[in-house]
C-alpha cells in the first residue's frame, strides 16, 4: 500500500507520460543528462533553419540491387499513395539482373521517378547519392522488399506540419513474410508487437535509450526534413548494416527525434531469407553495432566541447554587428574566437578538434573568395554569411563550403549542390547551432575517414606523446628521457602538446631535435591543443601521431632508457589494445613526515606484483596514470580519451586512462601490465599536502561512481551499498584513539568522501525522477 501511495505522489509531482516509470533507468538517464548539457550550450531545437528546397515536395530515395522480384512492389507502394506530391529517386546499385530495365520502364511512365545507375557502391553510399539529388523539403527511404501503406507520406508530412519543431518522426510499422501477407509469430521486434506476435510493432514512445542500448528501434517508417541532411551530410559508407542506425543516433544526438503522434501502422517491412537483417551472422551486423555504440560515446562526449570559431566580417556596420552577436553567442556556450592566423593552422591537430571559419558579408560588392585552407586549420567548414536584404546571388566563389543569409530572405537560390546552400536563419542562435552541427559532423567524417581508410604507414613504431601546459625543468627531463631511448630513432618520435598555445614552446621542441635526432628532421613535432584539459590534449597527440603505438608520459615524469624496448615485446601480442607498466614515485625531501609508502599511489605510484606481463580480467585491475600506452588504431575506434574525465588545470580528476581501457577491450583487445620498463614520477612539492590527498581520496571515489553512472562498468554504487561502505568506515573508527595517525586521518579522508558519493547518487536519483520527459 505504501509502494502504491508513493508512486501516486510522484506522478504527481513529476508528471511523467502516461505508461512510463517515473524513475528513468540509468540508459535513459545517460542520454537525457546529454540532451540537457547539450541545450543549455547550443540548443537542440532550429526551426527557423531554411534550405533551397521546393516547399512540400517529399522525396523518396529507393536503393536497389539486384532486386527483380520485388522492386516493382516497392515503386507500385510508392505510386499509391495519397499524397501525390512527392518525387521518386530509384538508385541502381550496379544491379546484374532485370533490375535496370524494370525500373527504367517505371521513369518512362511516370515523371516524378528517377533513375540512377551506378557501379555498385553499397547501401551507404548508394543512399547518399540519392539524397545529394532530393529536391524536397521532407526527406525519406525504403528498400526495394518493403512497401509502404498508401496513407504513409500522408500521415508522416502532417505530422511534421503539426509539430514544426520536430525535425524528424518515426511510426509503426506491420511484419510481413515472403508472401506479402502480415507474417505472425515473428521473433523480430517480438517485444514490440501488440497484441504478442501479431506480427504489428508498435515501437517505444521516448528516444533517450537509443544511443545507449543497442537497440535500433526507430525502425523503417520514418520522415525528416532537409535541415537535418543538409546539416548531417551523407550516410557513413564505413558503416555498411548499420548505416541507418548510425544516422538516426546522430539525428537524436543533434536534432529533435519524435515518435510520431498517431499509432497506426503505415509501412510494410518484409523479412524474408535474402534481407540484410535475416543474414545477421554472415554480415556481422552485431559487431558492427557494438563498434558503433562505443564511437557513438565518443560522439556524445566530443558534442560538450568547446568549438574554435574563426571570425571575419566586412567594413559594414551590419556585417560588423553580426559578428559582435555571434561572438558573444559563442562565448555563452564557453567556445573559443579568434581570428584568421591568430594560431598557426599547421600546429592545430587533425582530428578531435572542432572548428570553422565564418566571413560575415554585407552583400555592398560581389561575394567575396574563401581563404586558402592552408591559412585554416585542417578540414575546417567555410562559411560565408550574408547580413543583408538584398538579392542573393544565384552564384558564389568556388570554396564555399556553406552559404547562409542571416533574416529573413524570400526565395533562396539553389547552388549546384543543396548542402552548400543557400540557407537562411532568422537569429543567430539557429545560424551557430546550424554550423556548430556541420563543424562536428566534418570532423566525424574525418576520424571515421583515419580509422577505415588510413594513410599509408611511415614505418614508425612508437609516438611518444607529452602534453603540458607550462615550461619546468622536469618537463626538459622528460622530453629528454623520450629521446634517450635504447630503440631505434628511426622507428620512434617525440610528440609536444602544448595546451596553453598562449606560451610558445616551440623553441623545446627544435632544440630536442636538434640534440638527438641530428638529420632526421620530423621526429619531434610541435602540436598546439586550446582547448583546455588532459584529454583534449592526449586526443591532439593522438590525431598528429604517425607510430602503431600511442605512449602518454607525463610531462612531470621520466622513462628508463628501456622503456619503449619493453613495451615493444608486450605489443608483440597483436591482440594487445592497452599496456601499462610501473611508476615510481620521486618524493621530494620537503615532503611531510607524514607521507609514507603506504598512501605513495595516491601520487600515481604503481609498483605491479608479477615478474611477467599481466593480462587484466576486469577494469580495477587496468593501468592508469603517468605509464600508458595504447594502439592509435584502437584509440581511433574508441574517439580518444572522454573529456568529461581528465584533469584541467590544477583540479584532482582523473579516469580517462580506465574509460579508454574499457572501451578498448570492449572492441576485443587485450589490456595488459608489464612490470618492468618503469618511469619515473617527479611530483610537485606543493601537492604533498593533506588537501591534496583529501581531495584526490574524494575524486577518485566520485569518478568510479561516474563510471557507473555512465554505464562504463557494472552498476554497484547504490543507496545500500553506500551506507554499507559508511557503516564499515564508522566502526573502524570506534577504534580511532587506538589508530596510527596515519591511518585515522585516511579514514576520515575517506569516510568524507564515500559520504561525498552517498549524497551524489541521491541526487542523481532526484534528478532522474526531475529531468523533463521529452514528450512535445
Amino acid at each position: 500500500m505504501a509502494e502504491k501511495w508513493r508512486e501516486k505522489l510522484l506522478r504527481k509531482w513529476f508528471h511523467p507520460p502516461k505508461d512510463q516509470p517515473v524513475l528513468r533507468n540509468f540508459y535513459q538517464y545517460r542520454f537525457e543528462r546529454y540532451r540537457v548539457a547539450r541545450e543549455s550550450l547550443y540548443g537542440t531545437s532550429i526551426p527557423s533553419w531554411r534550405c533551397p528546397s521546393r516547399s512540400g515536395l517529399v522525396s523518396v530515395i529507393l536503393p536497389v540491387f539486384n532486386g527483380e522480384k520485388l522492386v516493382g512492389e516497392a515503386i507500385d507502394s510508392v505510386l499509391a499513395q495519397t499524397y501525390e506530391d512527392f518525387e521518386l529517386i530509384v538508385v541502381d546499385d550496379g544491379s546484374t539482373d532485370g533490375t535496370a530495365a524494370i525500373l527504367d520502364d517505371y521513369a518512362v511512365r511516370d515523371p516524378r521517378i528517377r533513375v540512377v545507375h551506378q557501379e555498385n557502391q553499397k547501401l551507404p553510399r548508394s543512399l547518399s547519392n540519392g539524397f545529394r539529388l532530393a529536391r524536397g523539403e521532407f526527406l525519406t527511404w525504403t528498400s526495394d522488399d518493403n512497401r509502404l501503406k498508401p496513407r504513409f507520406l500522408e500521415r508522416m508530412v502532417e505530422c511534421l506540419k503539426k509539430h514544426p519543431r520536430w525535425d524528424m518522426t518515426f511510426a509503426d510499422i506491420d511484419i510481413i513474410g515472403e508472401d506479402g501477407l502480415l507474417l505472425k509469430n515473428s521473433e523480430w521486434y517480438s517485444h514490440y508487437q501488440d497484441p504478442p506476435g501479431s506480427g504489428r510493432v508498435h515501437f517505444p514512445l521516448d528516444t533517450a535509450e537509443l544511443n545507449i542500448w543497442p537497440n535500433q528501434y526507430v525502425g523503417s517508417a520514418f520522415m525528416y526534413r532537409d535541415r537535418v541532411d543538409c546539416l548531417l551530410g551523407d550516410y557513413s559508407p564505413h558503416r555498411f548494416t548499420v548505416e541507418d542506425y548510425d544516422y538516426f543516433m546522430r539525428v537524436n544526438e543533434f536534432f529533435t527525434l519524435r515518435h510520431a503522434d498517431f499509432e497506426e501502422t503505415v509501412y510494410e517491412y518484409r523479412f524474408h531469407g535474402t534481407s540484410l537483417t535475416s543474414r545477421e551472422k554472415e554480415l556481422n551486423i552485431l559487431g558492427h553495432r557494438d563498434a558503433l555504440m562505443v564511437f557513438d560515446d565518443f560522439r556524445r562526449d566530443f558534442n560538450l566541447t568547446p568549438v574554435y570559431w574563426i571570425l571575419e566580417s566586412g567594413e559594414d556596420g551590419a556585417s560588423r554587428e553580426a559578428e559582435a552577436a555571434f561572438r558573444a553567442r559563442a562565448g555563452k556556450a564557453g567556445d573559443l574566437t579568434a581570428a584568421r592566423g591568430e594560431l598557426d593552422p599547421a600546429l592545430l591537430p587533425r582530428l578531435f578538434f572542432p572548428s570553422a571559419f565564418l566571413r560575415f558579408w554585407g552583400n555592398e560588392d560581389p561575394p567575396p573568395s574563401p581563404p586558402e585552407e592552408a591559412t585554416l586549420p585542417p578540414g575546417v567548414p567555410r562559411v560565408l554569411v550574408s547580413t543583408s536584404r538584398g538579392k542573393l546571388p544565384g552564384e558564389v566563389p568556388p570554396g564555399w563550403d556553406m552559404c547562409v543569409a542571416l533574416g529573413e530572405p524570400g526565395e533562396l537560390p539553389r547552388l549546384e549542390s543543396r548542402r552548400r546552400g543557400w540557407f537562411a536563419a532568422s537569429r543567430i542562435d539557429d545560424l551557430f547551432l546550424g554550423v556548430e552541427i556541420r563543424a562536428r559532423s566534418s570532423v566525424f567524417e574525418r576520424v571515421e575517414r583515419e580509422i577505415f581508410e588510413p594513410p599509408p604507414p611511415p614505418g614508425l613504431r612508437f609516438s611518444i606523446v607529452i602534453c603540458t601546459y607550462k615550461r619546468s625543468q622536469i618537463l626538459l627531463k622528460a622530453l629528454e628521457s623520450a629521446a634517450r631511448q635504447e630503440f631505434d630513432p628511426a622507428r620512434f618520435e617525440v610528440i609536444l602538446v602544448n595546451n596553453a598555445p598562449s606560451e610558445d614552446l616551440s623553441g623545446i621542441a627544435r632544440d630536442l631535435e636538434k640534440r638527438f635526432f641530428e638529420g632526421k628532421p620530423g621526429h619531434v613535432r610541435y602540436v598546439l591543443c586550446p582547448v583546455k584539459g588532459l584529454s583534449p590534449a592526449r586526443n591532439a597527440g593522438i590525431s598528429e601521431a604517425r607510430g602503431e603505438i600511442v605512449c602518454f608520459l607525463d610531462d612531470d615524469a621520466v622513462a628508463s632508457p628501456g622503456w619503449l624496448q619493453e613495451l615493444d615485446r608486450a605489443y608483440m601480442d597483436e591482440k594487445a589494445g592497452v599496456v601499462g607498466g610501473k611508476i615510481l614515485l620521486q618524493v621530494p625531501k620537503s615532503a611531510p613526515e607524514w607521507v609514507k609508502p603506504g598512501i605513495y599511489p595516491y601520487w600515481s605510484h604503481f609498483e605491479p606484483g608479477f615478474r611477467e606481463i599481466h593480462w587484466a580480467e576486469d577494469w580495477p585491475e587496468y593501468p592508469w596514470g603517468a605509464n600508458w600506452t595504447a594502439r592509435r588504431e584502437a584509440l581511433l575506434r574508441i574517439g580518444g580519451f572522454r573529456a568529461q574525465y581528465g584533469r584541467k588545470g590544477k583540479d584532482f580528476s582523473g579516469g580517462e586512462e580506465q574509460v579508454a581501457a574499457v572501451l578498448v577491450s570492449r572492441l576485443g583487445y587485450k589490456v595488459g601490465i608489464i612490470p618492468d620498463g618503469e618511469v619515473l614520477h617527479f611530483v610537485e612539492e606543493s601537492r604533498f599536502t593533506k588537501k591534496h590527498l583529501k581531495m584526490t581520496i574524494r575524486a577518485g571515489k566520485l569518478v568510479n561512481y561516474g563510471f557507473q553512472r555512465d554505464l562504463y562498468v557494472p552498476r554497484w554504487m547504490t543507496p545500500g551499498f553506500q551506507l554499507k561502505q559508511i557503516k564499515n568506515l564508522c566502526k573502524k573508527l570506534a577504534r580511532y584513539p587506538k589508530l596510527p595517525p596515519l591511518e585515522r586521518m585516511l579514514l576520515r579522508y575517506l569516510l568524507g568522501a564515500e559520504i561525498k558519493v552517498f549524497r551524489t547518487i541521491l541526487k542523481d536519483i532526484w534528478k532522474r525522477m526531475s529531468l523533463p520527459w521529452r514528450v512535445d
